[in-house]
């Protein structure tokens, strides 16, 4: 999944665990963990139908769709 800072425009890779309802989002090679009231200031510029589902249950709904948003290709892209 991909993640756009809304403040400052920056593009950023995600992933969802799901052993741990965390969202860990990637500035580069610094990995970080998302909490969900800070989802404020991102929004969701690619991401699949599963990884959708899975912030929905993990409480990011805080997390808006971007104007240019993108369905990315189903995967099995939730890690365990």
């Amino acid at each position: 999944m991909t993640l756009r800072c809304i403040l400052d425009g920056l593009l950023l890779d995600a992933e969802l665990r799901i052993d741990s309802s965390r969202l860990i989002v990637w500035d580069g090679d610094e990995p970080f963990v998302l909490e969900a009231v800070e989802a404020l200031f991102y929004e969701i510029v690619m991401a699949t139908r599963e990884e959708l589902l899975g912030l929905q249950r993990a409480r990011y709904r805080l997390l808006f769709w971007a104007s240019d948003f993108e369905f990315a290709e189903s995967g099995y892209s939730l890690l365990v």
